[in-house]
């Protein structure tokens, strides 16, 4: 195996990672995702302070992925469905599964990640009934079963470093509609690549989708003693953030945004958002299921995560979405 390669699988290696930290906190009541356990194969019991970081990372995704579908579609007529998510990098998130149990859905979600972890979420969804029954009818299995079709649900295999090349091609084969709302999301995702491969895929859509928005969630201030440590903690791993550099602050993950023209961007570390956009009702309950007494050392490891989330233009869609609203 090369070193490329190597250093591919490494990364594909976080996605079980994400899965088994999640799974963890359902298992304990932190988050309600009766889904996650599908995906991991040997549970493991996550620390306390990992265990509030994953609710709150999942608590953020989940309220603008929820504001995003509540806007686009009819409260009055379930069958008139709108926009658009496209899970980059998506791993083995179950987030199609939570809205879809919700009746929440737009009109159509697609996945993209490495044709390994393609496969295997794949293999995984066809054999566990309680997920395959939550797919549309129309379901066929493609790509040597590395990927999932359907009009309105869509995995798809791909290299994000060739996203204007090839993995935007295929999501537009598949259905993907450039004049449809679109919501990007992205959690630790672009923040491996080089920036000049993260900065493409930020001008396909730029250039490209009429009304589009993003999530991001990545790993911010490199440059402290603690930022330090945590780049060399992944780096012993084999784990290179190679965009940290390149956007190190809330205002420079912001500011990637606006310098391409971007109508809005606003960033909110995990710290702030735990502690200002989490209720207090909340905040009690997940006391009551673990006690928590490394406070400074959670809410050091909460500030170097941040979500972003940003829009190319005004639209009744985006305007009325905030990572700081209900």
């Amino acid at each position: 195996m090369d070193a490329g390669a190597s250093g591919d699988a490494v990364v594909q290696g976080t996605s079980s990672d994400a899965a088994v930290s999640r799974e963890s906190a359902a298992r304990l009541g932190y988050i309600d995702d009766p889904y996650i356990r599908h995906f991991v194969k040997r549970p493991q019991r996550r620390a306390p302070l990992i265990n509030r970081g994953t609710h709150s990372r999942f608590d953020g995704v989940q309220r603008i992925l929820r504001q995003f579908v509540a806007q686009v579609n009819s409260p009055s007529d379930s069958d008139c469905r709108r926009g658009q998510i496209v899970n980059l990098g998506a791993g083995m998130d179950t987030s199609y599964f939570l809205l879809k149990r919700l009746d929440m859905l737009p009109r159509r979600f697609f996945e993209v990640d490495f044709a390994e972890i393609t496969a295997r979420k794949a293999a995984t969804i066809c054999r566990t009934p309680q997920l395959k029954m939550l797919l549309p009818d129309d379901i066929k299995v493609a790509a040597g079963g590395a990927e999932l079709h359907s009009a309105g649900y869509a995995l798809v295999a791909g290299d994000l470093r060739e996203f204007a090349t090839q993995v935007a091609p295929r999501l537009v084969e598949l259905g993907f509609d450039v004049a449809e709302p679109t919501l990007f999301l992205s959690e630790c995702v672009l923040i491996y690549l080089e920036p000049r491969h993260s900065d493409k895929v930020l001008d396909w859509i730029t250039a490209n989708v009429r009304y589009a928005g993003i999530l991001t969630y990545e790993q911010i201030l490199p440059d402290n003693r603690f930022g330090r440590m945590m780049i060399e903690n992944l780096r012993a791993r084999g784990l290179e953030l190679r965009g940290l550099h390149a956007y190190p602050t809330l205002q420079s993950t912001s500011q990637r945004f606006l310098d391409r023209g971007w109508h809005s961007a606003a960033a909110v570390d995990l710290a702030t958002y735990h502690e200002e956009l989490v209720s207090e009702a909340e905040r009690a309950r997940l006391a009551r299921i673990e006690f928590l007494d490394e406070w400074e050392e959670f809410r050091l490891l909460a500030q170097h995560y941040a979500f972003t989330f940003a829009f190319t233009k005004q639209s009744p869609v985006f305007d009325a979405m905030s990572i700081e609203r209900a």
